[in-house]
C-alpha cells in the first residue's frame, strides 16, 4: 500500500479540538510552541504542577508531525537517556 494513501490514525479518529484565535497581549511563565504530542504532554506537566504556562499552535492541535506518528514510547529512548544521565548527571 502506497503511504500516500494511508490515513493517520490521529486524523481519522480524533475528534477536532478548535480553540479561538489569540487576541490582544498575554503573558505567561512558560510558552509552549506547537501543540502536537509532546507541547501537549508539557502543558499538561506543567499545569498539573502549577506552573503558569500557555501552549501555541499555528495550525490545529496534533495536525503537523505527530499526526503521522504511533505516539509510542519506547524502551531504547530510556536506555539512551540512562547512558547520559550516568556520563553528565541531572540537572537540578
Amino acid at each position: 500500500m502506497n503511504g500516500d494513501n494511508m490515513k493517520s490514525v490521529w486524523q481519522h479518529n480524533a475528534p477536532k479540538v478548535r480553540f479561538e484565535e489569540l487576541n490582544g497581549n498575554k503573558s505567561t511563565d512558560v510558552l509552549i510552541i506547537g501543540g502536537g504530542i509532546a507541547g501537549i504532554l508539557c502543558a499538561y506537566k506543567l499545569k498539573n504542577a502549577g506552573i503558569d504556562c500557555m501552549l501555541a499552535e499555528a495550525k490545529e492541535i496534533c495536525s503537523g508531525i505527530t499526526k503521522n506518528t504511533t505516539a509510542k514510547i519506547t524502551l531504547a529512548h530510556g536506555l539512551v537517556y540512562d547512558k547520559m544521565i550516568k556520563r553528565f548527571g541531572t540537572i537540578q
